[in-house]
C-alpha cells in the first residue's frame, strides 16, 4: 500500500511538473519504478540521470561505477517502445513522443556482477527530464540552411555587381585618360600649328614690307 501511494505520488509529480522538472527517488537493485509523462506529438524529450548507492560505512551516498541503468519510454496509444538503452551509473536519453498522449517511462538499477556491493542497498536514482519543442526531423534545420544559403546567394551576387561595376568603372577612367592624353596631344600640335601660321604670315608681311619699302626706295 506505501508503494503504491509512492507510485501515485511519482506519478502526480511528474505530470504537473514543469516543461524542465526534476526529481529523485528510491529503488533496490534490479527493482524498476515506471510513471507516466502525457506529452504531446513529435515533441523530443531529454534527459540525464544519476545513480548513488547508500553505503553504510559512510552513512551517505556515494557513486558506484558497477550500477548500469536500464531506461525503456513506451508510448502507450501506439503500444510502441520509443527507447530502450542501457548505460552506466549515470548519463543522458533522449526520444520523441510518436503519437500525442501518455508515454510511460521506466527506470531500473541494476547491480554489479555476482561479488558486487549492490545486493540489497538503496539506490538514489536522479532523474532530470525536459521536454523540448516538437521534432520535425531536421525540417526547420533546413529551412534554416537554406535561408542562409540564399542569403549567401544574394550577398554573392552583389558582390559580383560590385565587382563588374568597379572593373567598368576602371575602364571608363582609363577611356578618359587616354581620350585625355589625346586630347592634350593634339592642343599641343595645334598650338604648335598656330605658332608656324604666325611665324610664317609675320615672315611674309615682313618681307612685303621690306620689298616695298625698297621699291619706293625708302630704305
Amino acid at each position: 500500500m506505501l508503494r503504491s501511494a509512492a507510485s501515485l505520488a511519482l506519478v502526480l509529480f511528474v505530470l504537473f511538473a514543469n516543461l524542465a522538472s526534476g526529481l529523485h527517488f528510491y529503488l533496490r537493485d534490479g527493482e524498476q519504478q515506471c510513471f507516466l509523462e502525457e506529452l504531446p506529438q513529435g515533441f523530443f524529450v531529454t534527459g540525464t540521470y544519476k545513480t548513488e548507492e547508500w553505503r553504510e560505512a559512510d552513512k551517505r551516498y556515494v557513486e558506484n561505477p558497477a550500477i548500469t541503468v536500464v531506461m525503456t519510454a513506451d508510448d502507450n496509444t501506439a503500444v510502441h517502445r520509443v527507447m530502450n538503452q542501457k548505460g552506466t551509473h549515470q548519463g543522458k536519453f533522449s526520444f520523441t513522443a510518436g503519437s500525442a498522449g501518455e508515454h510511460t517511462i521506466c527506470v531500473q538499477a541494476q547491480g554489479a556482477q555476482a561479488g558486487g556491493w549492490l545486493s540489497s542497498s538503496i539506490v538514489k536514482f536522479t532523474l532530470d527530464i525536459t521536454i523540448g519543442e516538437a521534432d520535425d526531423g531536421g525540417r526547420s534545420a533546413i529551412e534554416k540552411i537554406k535561408d542562409i544559403s540564399l542569403k549567401i546567394k544574394v550577398l554573392n551576387a552583389q558582390l559580383e555587381e560590385i565587382k563588374t561595376e568597379q572593373k567598368y568603372q576602371r575602364e571608363r577612367e582609363l577611356e578618359f585618360d587616354a581620350a585625355t592624353s589625346s586630347i592634350k596631344r593634339r592642343v599641343i600640335y595645334w598650338a604648335f600649328i598656330q605658332l608656324g601660321i604666325v611665324g610664317a604670315v609675320c615672315y611674309w608681311q615682313l618681307h612685303h614690307l621690306r620689298r616695298f619699302f625698297e621699291a619706293k626706295k625708302l630704305v
